[in-house]
């Protein structure tokens, strides 16, 4: 449909599978990003149960810092 003239430009690699493959011809920073997406999954599940577990507690923590502020609000204005 459309021809590209330029060819020759360097294209950024999204999905980088295949360089992940070779660990050694990897570059420090290729190394880095490979561990952290593998690792993010792990934190994903790890912050999904915390928020599981303690959802109720946070809101009410929430709850009452939002009543005090309000509660010290209305004493100042007074």
């Amino acid at each position: 449909m459309f021809r590209k003239k330029n060819k020759d430009r360097n294209l950024k690699k999204i999905f980088q599978w295949q360089d992940y493959l070779n660990w050694r011809k990897m570059s420090p920073k290729q190394k880095i990003n490979f561990k952290r997406a593998c690792l993010f999954p792990f934190l994903a599940i790890i912050v999904y149960n915390f928020l599981n577990q303690f959802t109720y507690a946070i809101l009410l923590l929430v709850c009452i810092y939002l009543l005090t502020r309000l509660r010290n609000r209305r004493k100042i204005s007074k």
